[in-house]
């Protein structure tokens, strides 16, 4: 039975190299002829399994069958690296076609990219990824060593360094440090790279709200102004009268000063290309600076408004400041504590100086809900002590009640102070104010509101936005500094 299998698979491999002889003329003259004989071959293969499955066993049937296999796989491999290249892979990707001498023919050039012509000399389009293709083989149907030669070849010329010139056509970097495209310029890759990333902006640090957590705020104004009435006299008491006898007959006196709001604005200009590419940040970063100013603009305007303005909007600054009250105003000089300060002793101390304050506020029935100095006298009087007793300040409690608490703030007998930056100018420092400050009331009208506009003036034009912070506020300090709500200490420190 094995002599007759082998006498018809000799049979059959004898047609198989006849269909292959037959054909070996059509190499290079019909590709599609060529691919009809290996199919034929292929249907060759399967009348030797098809021998097989008729004439074994079921147990010497698994065995041939994958010997066949074995054989058709072979015969296949060895016959498809014995086949030439087609007419058409002649003409199309072919091979040598492509380069003489070691260069791209003009007939396979592209046009070279901007970035790769940049950064190779001498460079030719499509080179690079010709290169590759060669040395992977992707530019043959088999092995062609000719065409993966000089691929490797090419790869390796772009990997020379730039100052070595042994290859005539080197197309190094023209970075001469290194073998990499670095991007520190632009003509190395630094016109690709994406845009630095950007941080948040840093700004210089403005004071907190103050004010705006002692004094009473009053929102949702919508009147011109408000009026703020106090006595003229502070209540006395009542006398002891007879039967029958005259009774004591008095006058109410009345005075009355007017808080008028007036208009905090501020307005940014802002381009559109900015604002576009800048992602939300350039809004963001406006819109800070516009709430932090409302802020600054409140602070001041309570402790430091000049109250030379009027009713009408537009005209001065309406609002009228503790410290422009206490220290302008004569009928308020008794609400005033000139002291003699010493650095080194006890009695010329800072808390010497809150103490006599202290007094004085209580011969008026009044008691100080906090004290607002400048950085300078804040800082000097945590400082303030002397060799024998040491600091006025302990944490655990100076010996003068002025102490400095765990969370950093500064007390003076649990009364908590205060620095105010628009307190550290000219004339204002070394000085102090305590008081009950709830007496004095910010009142606000319609609350802060931030507005933008691009057709407002020229915007439209210049292609701006502009981003216009504002709020109204009204503030008048004389009816709680007329009533004797604060003190003023003047040379507060030596």
């Amino acid at each position: 039975m094995s002599k007759e299998l082998d006498r018809k698979i000799d049979s059959l491999l004898g047609e198989m190299r006849d269909v292959n002889r037959r054909f070996d003329e059509s190499v290079g003259k019909d590709g599609g002829r060529k691919a009809a004989a290996m199919d034929g071959q292929a249907d060759l293969a399967k009348k030797l399994t098809k021998v097989d499955d008729d004439k074994l066993s079921d147990g010497i049937k698994k065995a041939n069958k994958i010997k066949l296999e074995e054989r058709v796989e072979e015969l296949a491999r060895l016959m498809h690296e014995n086949r030439g290249r087609s007419k058409a892979a002649s003409i199309g990707n072919g091979a040598p076609a492509i380069i003489s001498g070691g260069r791209l023919k003009n007939n396979v050039l592209s046009k070279a990219h901007p970035a790769l012509k940049a950064a190779f000399r001498n460079y030719q389009g499509g080179e690079l990824i010709l290169a590759m293709s060669a040395y992977k083989g992707y530019l043959s149907d088999g092995l062609d060593v000719e065409l993966a030669q000089w691929g490797k070849a090419k790869l390796a010329e772009f990997a020379q360094y730039a100052g070595k010139s042994d290859l005539s056509q080197s197309y190094s970097f023209l970075d001469a440090e290194g073998k990499a495209t670095l991007g520190a310029t632009g003509a190395t890759g630094g016109y690709v790279l994406p845009n630095n990333l950007v941080d948040t902006v840093v700004k210089p640090h403005v004071q907190r709200a103050i004010y705006q957590q002692l004094v009473t705020v009053v929102n949702g104004v919508a009147v011109r102004g408000v009026d703020q009435p106090y006595r003229l006299a502070k209540p006395t008491r009542a006398t002891f009268a007879d039967w029958g006898a005259t009774k004591e007959n008095l006058n109410e006196a009345y005075g009355s000063y007017t808080a008028t709001l007036a208009t905090l604005a501020r307005i940014y200009d802002v381009g559109k290309q900015y604002l576009r590419f800048s992602a939300g940040s350039a809004e963001q970063d406006v819109m800070d600076e516009l709430t932090k100013a409302m802020i600054l603009g409140e602070n001041y305007y309570m402790i430091a408004g000049a109250g030379t303005g009027s009713a009408t909007p537009g005209v001065g600054d309406p609002t009228y400041g503790v410290y422009t009250a206490l220290a302008a105003a004569a009928a308020f000089n008794g609400y005033t504590t000139g002291f003699s300060p010493v650095a080194t002793t006890l009695a010329g101390s800072f808390p010497e100086a809150l103490a006599s304050a202290s007094g004085s506020l209580a011969a008026r029935n009044r008691n100080p809900e906090a004290w607002v100095t400048d950085a300078t006298t804040f800082w000097t009087a945590i400082g303030q002590g002397t060799d024998t007793a040491g600091f006025w300040v302990s944490p655990a409690g100076g010996p003068t009640g002025f102490t400095r608490t765990a969370s950093g703030a500064l007390s003076y007998w649990g009364v908590p102070m205060y620095y105010d930056s628009n307190l550290g100018t000219n004339a204002t420092t070394k000085i102090c104010i305590g008081g009950e400050w709830s007496q004095a009331k910010l009142y606000r009208g319609m609350e802060f509101r931030i507005d933008s506009s691009d057709v407002a003036g020229t915007r439209w034009d210049q292609n701006l936005v502009g981003f216009r912070g504002e709020e109204e506020i009204g503030f008048h300090s004389g009816t709680a500094v007329n009533v004797g709500a604060f003190q003023l200490i003047t040379g507060a420190i030596a």
